[in-house]
């Protein structure tokens, strides 16, 4: 429910999405539907990916191991240790969550 209605709470531009929550449990799909297209998002498109990654179980505590500097390698692994709007390195976390990689055994 908690999706749906975060969605529904957007797409009407609403930032609380609670009371959305309440009307769906509570059976008022025609009242917010009709709310959809009275503002003309009825038939607004949203993408959700269904898929969570727990970087804390992977990737938030280093890079990559680094090429040698100077080779189209570093440059790329360079960039993809940066954000691409500020251009400053990702901040490294220091979590004691242990790490899962490809090459560790399946859980």
């Amino acid at each position: 429910i908690d999706l749906a209605a975060a969605v529904l709470a957007d797409a009407l531009g609403s930032s609380q999405y609670a009371g959305i929550a309440e009307r769906l449990i509570g059976g008022h799909h025609e009242d917010l539907r009709g709310e959809l297209q009275a503002c003309g998002a009825l038939k607004k498109r949203y993408w959700i990916c269904a898929f969570c990654v727990n970087q804390h179980a992977s990737i938030c505590g280093s890079f990559p191991q680094e090429p040698q500097k100077f080779t189209e390698a570093h440059a790329k692994w360079d960039a993809g240790c940066r954000d691409t709007v500020t251009g400053e390195m990702f901040a490294l976390c220091d979590c004691t969550e242990p790490k899962c990689f490809n090459d560790s055994p399946d859980e």
